[in-house]
């Protein structure tokens, strides 16, 4: 009686199984090698194509696993023509939780040639990773046309504890979309715990949030050397009606 030796190779690897690798190598400890070498560049980067195919999951692991020196690598990754590339880097970068990856990120998010969702993605995992360096991007992308980006600026900023952030988000109660500059006013609240009446921003016209803007400008010229952040934000902004 003949056996039949069946070949490793023509075996699928369970989904499960790779979703378990790439956890595995998200919580692994990360390596003390400060660069890769030539070998384990040239691999890194013939993984990129990787980020946009089947085996997505498997490349994501094998850059995990190759730690914060990889992070050089999914830079380039940034730059690649396929959206999903892109953010799958991005994911990437997050897993590895490396600072080193901030200056790419925030290259990425004020990248005005770049969609708008990779530049929100990015922007987040910038402020995630270091907020302290996450500065430039949003005042770069305080000024982008599209009111998406913006939006992503004043949402954002709620996680960096900046006196500068201040400055920027009272020039965004001027804003030409009523959401952006009730997004800023309600982070203002949040750092600030300053609420002032008949400021409804959402049922506002320009010139009224031009002036409000200016009330607020002057009242933060007063405080802005005495202004301490407070360890935790206060809670959400009193609900009330307004009129005018």
């Amino acid at each position: 009686m003949s056996s039949k030796v069946i070949s490793s190779e023509k075996l699928p690897v369970p989904f499960f199984l790779v979703v378990a690798l790439c956890l595995a190598l998200a919580f692994a400890p990360v390596s003390a090698t400060f660069a890769l070498t030539e070998e384990e560049t040239k691999r890194a980067e013939a993984l990129i194509p990787l980020l946009d195919s089947p085996q997505e999951l498997w490349a994501i692991g094998e850059f995990v696993h190759l730690g914060p020196p990889a992070v050089p690598v999914l830079g380039k990754a940034l730059q690649h023509p396929s959206r999903r590339v892109r953010v799958n880097a991005l994911e990437t970068m997050s897993l590895i939780k490396d600072k080193s990856a901030v200056p790419f990120l925030n290259a990425q998010a004020s990248n005005v040639q770049e969609v708008p969702a990779v530049r929100e993605k990015a922007l987040r995992i910038a402020v995630r990773l270091d907020p302290s360096n996450a500065l430039p991007a949003l005042q770069a992308m305080a000024k982008d046309p599209s009111d998406t980006i913006r939006n992503a600026v004043v949402h954002e900023s709620r996680y960096v504890k900046d006196k500068d952030v201040i400055d920027l988000l009272i020039t965004l109660l001027a804003d030409d979309s009523t959401g952006v500059a009730d997004g800023a006013y309600r982070t203002l609240y949040g750092f600030t715990g300053r609420h002032v009446e008949r400021q409804d921003f959402v049922q506002s016209t320009k010139e009224q949030r031009v002036a409000w803007s200016r009330d607020w400008a002057k009242w933060w010229a007063a405080n802005r050397d005495a202004f301490q952040f407070a360890p935790e934000t206060p809670a959400a902004m009193p609900s009330e009606k307004f009129s005018f």
